[in-house]
């Protein structure tokens, strides 16, 4: 009687327990890439296995493209540091030619951003201008920029207009607030934005009974800081 054997190797056995197709190491009953040989477990189950999942223990996140330690989904600037920038892109003072007192004392224009920068109701930073000696602007002309933590969801933020009224040894020693939101009570907007972002505003304080009134458009964006 003439007896033959075949060898098979483990990689194409049919037994499962032996069977290792992409030839990893790991049995294919218990690699859950079997194809893969760079992959063979997935311990959060987002389908992306650990080997190449910056983040195997958080089904919510796969990569990290700036490498700051927060994933993408929760990184609200990928590549790189993240902040916001506040622009003020325009500004004219309304009722200026309607009155005698200033016509006489032309208005000067002073701007604060003001930030709360994890929107827990306190402002953090603040940003003040220089003096501007002019009646309108038409472009872009103040801005500040605000670091921010990389997996911030929003940002809160206000901005005060002074009509200056008197400065020494270029300090602001006298100044009012001019209205911009048309509201009794209310002369200064305050926006609470998600991020990422890029939005822009034009309000006017015409139409109330507070005073000095100017027009104010501004923008806030996110950029890498």
């Amino acid at each position: 009687m003439l007896l033959s054997f075949t060898i098979m190797s483990p990689a194409t056995s049919p037994i499962s327990s032996i069977a290792d197709f992409d030839g990893d190491g790991v049995p294919d009953d218990s690699d859950e890439f079997p194809l893969d040989p760079y992959e063979w477990k997935d311990s959060d189950g987002d389908g992306s296995g650990d080997a190449s999942d910056a983040f195997p223990h958080d089904p919510d996140e796969t990569v990290d493209s700036d490498g700051d330690g927060i994933g993408d989904f929760a990184d609200f600037m990928d590549e790189g540091n993240g902040g916001v920038r506040i622009t003020l892109l325009g500004y004219e003072f309304e009722g200026y030619l309607s009155s005698y007192n200033r016509i006489m004392h032309p208005p000067d224009a002073i701007f604060e951003i003001i930030v709360d920068i994890d929107c827990d109701g306190d402002f953090d930073k603040r940003y003040r201008s220089e003096v501007f000696v002019s009646i309108e602007f038409t472009e872009a002309f103040f801005q500040a920029d605000c670091d921010l933590e990389d997996d911030a969801a929003a940002v809160r933020f206000t901005i005060i207009a002074y009509d200056v009224w008197d400065v020494d040894n270029n300090d602001v020693t006298e100044a009012q607030i001019m209205d911009y939101m048309p509201l009794d009570g209310v002369r200064a907007d305050e926006q609470t934005v998600s991020l990422p972002c890029n939005c822009i505003w034009c309000n006017t304080g015409e139409g109330d009974t507070d005073t000095p009134d100017c027009t104010l458009e501004y923008m806030i964006s996110t950029v890498a800081l």
